[in-house]
């Protein structure tokens, strides 16, 4: 029986110790003006994932590419980027430093730079 008892008490050790390590990360379908206006939450990074910042930006005929909005959320996998699709550009940042890494701090530049 006490090694029932000591295998126990190590499993629930190890569940504890392994979900400590987990980190959270700002989940926001849509983050305008400082405030997530759509889908706001929390999310726990997947192992191997990151907690990722999308800035979107959309083209509009007379200027060229303007901010949107920006996406916070758990990525698997993430990759710093910039991706361009025909009238959308997505600049992306990941992290994975602590929990609300991706609470977003940064300035939008209305422009976006190439």
């Amino acid at each position: 029986m006490g090694k029932f008892m000591l295998f126990l008490l190590l499993g629930a050790f190890s569940l504890v110790f392994f979900q400590a390590e987990a980190r959270i990360c700002v989940a926001c379908k849509m983050f305008i003006n400082g405030r997530c206006v759509d889908g706001e939450g929390k999310c726990t990074m997947e192992e191997g994932g990151s907690c990722a910042i999308r800035d979107i930006y959309v083209f509009k005929p007379r200027g060229g590419f303007f901010y949107n909005h920006t996406v916070l959320e758990c990525s698997k996998p993430c990759k710093a980027s910039k991706e361009s699709y025909f009238h959308l550009k997505i600049s992306s940042f990941c992290c994975r430093s602590q929990d609300f890494c991706n609470s977003y701090k940064r300035k939008i530049s209305n422009k976006y730079a190439n």
